[in-house]
């Protein structure tokens, strides 16, 4: 069987969907176990040794995914890490491609019930081939052809944020984000003109991308 007895830890805050994950692993011969939070995974690593996690990147309040994967890669490098999240671009969620590990796999959670590319994603993270799980490098992806400072400022339009205060947080002026929101619609195909509000439309755009982002 493809899990051949390797172990795998499942950290994720629904419920659901860790319940479904762990029932694809334990049929295929893993040995799974779930950890909802952060503080959850690092027991769990500790009494179960696994060899890989399956982890989404939000997991509510407190640290993140990303965060125990940092921790992870330099004390225990020996663990195979697949993110799963709803993200298709890591810049949509806030994440930096210089904040992940480079041995880690990135999977789209649309895809996880397709249990053959789920189990042939576990087995190249695994075997040192994880560029080949990247899907938010995927040249086809929503939002590719923005910047990653346009991908935050639409993030932090899509929030609610007016012009003036993402002025305030970027620290420039208030014709700056303005200049910057106008090269967004541009990009993204958006007209100034007709029955469509083009910051409307921008949102939406990201929103269909990403779901609506968290306040910061």
């Amino acid at each position: 069987m493809p899990g051949a007895g390797r172990r795998m830890l499942i950290v994720e805050d629904e419920p659901l969907m860790a319940s479904l994950l762990a029932e694809v692993l334990l049929t295929n011969g893993f040995a799974a176990e779930i950890a909802h939070d952060v503080i959850e995974a690092r027991a769990a690593i500790r009494h179960f040794d696994p060899d890989g996690i399956l982890m989404d990147i939000s997991l509510g309040d407190g640290p993140s995914g990303v965060d125990l994967a940092r921790v992870l890669a330099g004390q225990r490098p020996d663990i195979a890490i697949i993110f799963l999240t709803k993200h298709t671009d890591l810049r949509t969620a806030g994440i930096d491609e210089s904040e992940l590990p480079a041995s880690c796999g990135f999977l789209s959670k649309d895809r996880v019930r397709d249990t053959e590319y789920l189990l042939e994603a576990i087995e190249a993270v695994m075997t040192d081939r994880p560029r080949e799980v990247r899907h938010d490098m995927d040249p086809g992806k929503p939002l590719a052809s923005l910047s990653a400072k346009h991908v935050e400022v639409l993030r932090m339009m899509a929030t609610g944020y007016t012009n003036e205060h993402i002025a305030r947080v970027k620290g420039v002026a208030v014709s700056t984000v303005e200049r910057w929101t106008a090269e967004i619609f541009k990009e993204l195909g958006i007209g100034g003109k007709g029955a469509v509000n083009s910051r409307v439309e921008a949102v939406r755009q990201f929103i269909a991308a990403a779901g609506i982002p968290d306040r910061l």
